[in-house]
């Protein structure tokens, strides 16, 4: 088929030479691109989380590496992975813990596909992927990680986030906010019209709630009618704002199904570190603590640790 006039055929001016060598990198990119390497979490508390490798690649349990671990059996600085041309090489940074792959205790090696490199408790797979593998992973780290019903992440995926903001934010020394919250009404509402019907209030309440996190903040189901947000950067007045602003955006929100209007309301319990602890458990005690007397002074409302 003749080429139109305005469309532009970038090998007809160059060179012969030039039009091969073109064409071969082209080609060379396309096949890159269709398998990618990537280093996917198996087993661990970050399981399902999935890297694309690049040279210089490193791994560690601080922020700054390109794939963070929180697990403490791995290192600040764990390892790097780098190109070498044919093959990719994980190379160990004086890890406390080491290396191994596929059980074998190495100081550098080069990865074939699907050998399995263990970190502390955390192992890791090495991949070639190609789209339909990606897509796979996807689905797989939202079954594992997200929440169906809210679109918000599951506790198993929440609580080693929250550790590592937790300690992120005692190094650098700013506060962290935490809000326990608990919907008000849900019983009243799968009495009178059934549990479909709570069922809508629970997920359309978490997809308010996703929509108010500001940036760096989390938040999860708790399961039920519960819901949990930490925020970065946020001392204990700064998160019952943010709790306010969550509270009164489930008040305006028309929740409406089959033609019912539904009038759930939600108690905000709100903590900050380090004021109310430097633990997980700590904070959640605190906050919890503050739920129960927003519930004790009449609901949807929000207290603030004492």
């Amino acid at each position: 088929m003749p080429k139109k006039k305005d469309q532009l055929d970038v090998t007809a001016t160059l060179p012969l030479d030039d039009t091969d060598s073109l064409r071969r990198q082209v080609l060379s990119s396309a096949i890159a691109e269709a398998r990618r390497p990537m280093l996917v979490v198996v087993v661990g508390a970050d399981v399902g989380q999935r890297a694309r490798l690049a040279d210089g690649f490193t791994i560690g349990r601080i922020p700054g590496q390109d794939m963070m671990i929180a697990d403490p059996r791995v290192s600040s600085r764990h390892c790097r992975i780098e190109d070498r041309g044919d093959d990719w090489v994980i190379v160990d940074l004086g890890s406390t813990n080491g290396i191994r792959v596929n059980g074998e205790r190495v100081q550098e090696k080069a990865l074939q596909p699907f050998d399995k490199v263990e970190l502390g408790d955390t192992m890791l797979r090495f991949e070639l992927q190609d789209a339909a593998d990606r897509a796979y992973d996807e689905a797989v780290e939202r079954l594992l990680h997200v929440d169906d019903l809210t679109g918000l992440y599951v506790r198993r995926r929440f609580d080693p986030e929250l550790d590592q903001m937790l300690r992120d934010s005692l190094v650098a020394e700013i506060p962290l906010g935490l809000l326990v919250m608990d919907l008000d009404g849900l019983k009243a509402i799968n009495d009178a019209n059934g549990h479909l019907f709570g069922a809508f209030v629970i997920s359309e309440s978490g997809k308010v709630i996703g929509r108010e996190l500001p940036t760096g903040a989390i938040a999860a189901r708790f399961g039920g009618d519960e819901y949990v947000a930490a925020a970065p950067g946020l001392d204990l007045d700064e998160t019952a704002e943010f709790a306010e602003r969550i509270r009164a955006a489930i008040a305006a929100h028309e929740f409406v199904r089959e033609g019912v209007t539904l009038e759930p309301g939600i108690s905000i319990g709100v903590a900050a570190a380090p004021a109310h602890g430097r633990s997980r458990e700590a904070l959640f005690e605190s906050a919890d603590a503050a739920l129960y007397a927003a519930k004790r002074a009449g609901k949807n409302t929000v207290c603030k640790a004492g």
